[in-house]
């Protein structure tokens, strides 16, 4: 529109006393240049049209600096070094324990057997035995079973959780009220899965030369099977299920409390221990979720393990004993490894069985098949700690080192009375 640049003139010259008919160059460069006032009413501020994201021709993307993206790479491979150090806790947890998980079993459930195997040393001539005579699959069996009945006691827990009030996790700052929940939400998944408990223990330790293989649904049918007969057992010496779930549930419950207490007081231990180092190296790391934390998690989640299979050792003994009376199950003998024994005993309840194993095989009758723990803990921690210092070292060699920084040279300049060059 004409006459606009004279309105913006004449408009400037209110708040000065300046002769209209002086218009100064600086005054026509403020109106040739561009300012926040529109001279046209159809232009609108890019800002008002899109005030959220900013206006694309005049918004600079921002690029990501340099020491940034060593610190987004150098967080990568840490959680990829937690990753890995967590797989294979779990493989090792599940699948390199098994093996000892049977003979320890084997061991618990046979009454009649010479040898205890307190030690781990008396163990190794019976396994090179029974591995000459069955090949190695006779101490990986029942390990199907065994991941079933984890998967199901999961998989109740969260349906349990779903249609109850009761929480599926619980932290160190909750009430009482939420902790005593979460508490009976276990009892009630271990309660549950009792009789499928049976059913796996059964496949675990019966003898495969003496047995015929278990199918893959077998734990569901025999589970299903011993938990419509709740009040009745199927035969005159098994017992029935509803005699079962108290000591199944105390041994569980007792279990996860034992181990998560030992865990929680490893892990601030733990935590102290290395901040105390990084102090006298003069630098303590703020990272929560790096490599070291995931270390820390991993002993003391290991530690609490090892302190509750140690001290419930006796009552798994136990526990094992009352079901698998009546199954008929044939196991194998771990006296020589060369034969099978079948399970013959009559208990009435489990204030009987731990009277009878403590007056007939003694205090150590508790503590049949301890020796196959010891290795299995070992070899378990053996293997998470070399699996932890290769994972750190090749986390370590991926992630370059970070440059020095470049220290500026003093410059040189002339002295004007000496004539000399003199650094400052």
């Amino acid at each position: 529109m004409a006459g606009l640049d004279d309105y913006q003139f004449f408009s400037n010259l209110r708040e000065r006393e300046t002769p209209f008919w002086q218009k100064t160059y600086e005054d026509k460069e403020k109106i040739m240049e561009p300012t926040d006032c529109y001279r046209r009413p159809t232009e609108f501020p890019q800002t008002l049209l899109n005030p959220v994201h900013g206006s694309p021709q005049t918004t600079k993307p921002v690029l990501p600096k340099p020491h940034d993206h060593d610190s987004y790479k150098d967080i990568q491979m840490e959680k990829y070094g937690e990753l890995s150090i967590n797989i294979v806790s779990l493989c090792s947890e599940n699948l390199l324990s098994h093996p000892f998980i049977v003979v320890r079993r084997q061991c618990q459930v046979n009454v009649n057997s010479q040898r205890y195997h307190v030690l781990p040393i008396t163990l190794v001539p019976a396994l090179i035995h029974m591995q000459g005579c069955q090949g190695f699959s006779a101490f990986w069996k029942g390990l199907g079973s065994i991941l079933t009945v984890k998967g199901v006691t999961m998989a109740l827990e969260d349906f349990i959780s779903k249609f109850t009030p009761w929480p599926k996790e619980i932290s160190p700052h909750s009430s009482p009220k939420t902790m005593g929940q979460h508490l009976l939400l276990k009892c009630s998944a271990l309660a549950l899965i009792t009789p499928f408990y049976s059913a796996s223990l059964v496949e675990t330790v019966q003898s495969e030369i003496a047995s015929e293989k278990p199918g893959v649904l077998d734990v569901f049918k025999e589970g299903l099977t011993r938990l419509l007969s709740f009040t009745q057992p199927q035969t005159g010496r098994m017992l029935p299920v509803w005699l079962l779930i108290v000591p199944t549930v105390a041994h569980g419950i007792l279990q996860y409390l034992i181990g998560n207490a030992v865990s929680t007081i490893t892990s601030q231990i733990l935590r102290r221990y290395h901040r105390q180092d990084q102090q006298k190296q003069g630098a303590v790391s703020k990272d929560s979720g790096s490599f070291l934390d995931a270390s820390v998690r991993l002993q003391s989640t290991f530690i609490g393990h090892l302190a509750s299979d140690v001290l419930l050792y006796p009552l798994e003994t136990i526990l094992h004993r009352l079901h698998m009376q009546g199954t008929r199950t044939i196991i194998d003998s771990l006296d020589v490894g060369y034969e099978v024994k079948p399970i013959l005993t009559r208990y009435e309840g489990f204030f009987d069985c731990l009277n009878t194993t403590v007056q007939e095989e003694g205090f150590l009758g508790l503590f049949k098949g301890f020796g196959a723990l010891c290795i299995q803990y070992a070899l378990y921690g053996a293997v998470l700690k070399f699996a932890e210092v290769i994972i750190r070292e090749v986390t370590l060699a991926l992630v370059p080192p970070k440059p020095k920084p470049k220290t500026q040279e003093q410059p040189i300049v002339l002295h004007p009375e000496a004539g000399e060059y003199i650094a400052e």
